[in-house]
């Protein structure tokens, strides 16, 4: 063979290509994911809008009852009530995109800002609530899943069946008449600190901040003020988490990778540590995520009970004077951190699990 001659060259499979479907695998799911999110958010905001829009106007809280037509008119029209409704929701979409909230008719600052102000509380008391559910429920799931008939799982099906099955105004009434009026243990609710003052602002979370500062005294005091509106928040909040443990670490227990490992001669606490709970942790992890978005928004009726400032309490206080712009605000705020946080879990999950890629 001469060196003009050429050696055909056996086809190679491109290099990359399982790479480039692994992106677009990606792509396809961010892209899709992210429209939902969008649509999401428009339904909400359009939900909002009407809802609010028909429960009546808010013209006379703005200038009184005793204002003329011509007032009220003029009124209309600087706040663009005059205009058609779809307008009015376009307008309000614009200035959304604009991070413009609107002002707050009751307390006459941006409601952007009075959100900022009361989120940290509402996030600090649903962080409690979540760890304060963490500490009974994983245990006496965990402790369920294993002995199904015996003493922990009764007592965590009862604990569940109550949360269930009490309103968490009631059970906030209760705490508040037993450990207050009756015992004193508790404070009255009335805030976050009583008349302490408040620790330098760091993170809005008053225990954190109270520790950073080293002011102990302040911790104990803000967690005192905390623990029974936790408590109360975490009995709403700890059912599905008993319950899906138990079942997760159930069906865990029941696989065959778990029988392996047991005919091997794996100790108990290397089988349950590395193949069970490892294993039952994706769904809880989810759930738990899930449930503190929920709660963000969700504990209007506890922080109205306990006089707690956070958006819950503040939503209620804008709707009885009719202050729209702040019940939009914390509707469409409550909704996209839930949004997001449902985002968030389904990537890690997507991350996480071979089977969900495959398909």
């Amino acid at each position: 063979m001469s060196e003009n001659d050429t050696v055909p060259s056996v086809p190679s499979r491109a290099p990359g290509r399982s790479g480039h479907r692994v992106i677009a695998a990606w792509g396809r799911f961010l892209i899709g994911r992210l429209a939902l999110l969008v649509l999401v958010l428009l339904a909400v905001s359009l939900l909002t809008f009407g809802v609010t829009r028909a429960t009546g106007t808010p013209l006379y809280v703005a200038v009184g009852q005793q204002a003329t037509q011509e007032m009220i008119d003029a009124r209309a029209e600087a706040l663009g009530l005059d205009l058609p409704l779809w307008q009015q929701y376009s307008n309000y979409l614009q200035n959304l995109l604009r991070g413009n909230l609107g002002q707050s008719r009751r307390t006459f600052t941006p409601v952007s800002q009075d959100i900022a102000e009361r989120l940290p509380a509402t996030a600090e008391l649903v962080t409690f609530s979540i760890l304060v559910s963490l500490l009974w429920a994983l245990p006496l799931g965990i402790r369920a899943a294993r002995k199904p008939k015996g003493f922990a799982a009764r007592i965590g099906e009862g604990l569940a069946q109550f949360g269930v099955s009490v309103p968490g105004f009631w059970l906030g009434l209760l705490l508040i008449f037993a450990f207050y009026y009756l015992l004193g243990l508790f404070p009255a609710p009335l805030g976050r600190l009583g008349n302490v003052p408040r620790p330098p602002f760091v993170t809005g979370f008053f225990t954190v901040d109270a520790l950073l500062a080293g002011q102990v005294s302040t911790f104990l005091t803000a967690l005192w003020y905390l623990a029974l509106p936790a408590i109360t928040l975490s009995f709403t909040s700890a059912p599905p988490i008993f319950r899906i443990t138990r079942s997760s670490v159930s069906g865990a227990l029941r696989s065959d990778f778990v029988a392996a490992a047991r005919s091997y001669g794996i100790a108990h606490r290397l089988v349950m540590r590395r193949h069970v709970l490892r294993n039952a942790a994706p769904p809880v992890m989810n759930l738990v995520a899930m449930t503190f978005g929920y709660l963000i928004g969700g504990a209007v009726l506890v922080e109205v009970v306990f006089s707690w400032p956070g958006i819950g309490l503040y939503a209620v206080r804008a709707m009885d004077f009719s202050d729209y712009d702040a019940v939009l605000g914390v509707v469409l705020l409550s909704a996209v951190i839930y949004v997001a946080i449902y985002f968030v879990v389904d990537l890690v999950q997507y991350l996480l699990d071979p089977r969900l890629r495959e398909g």
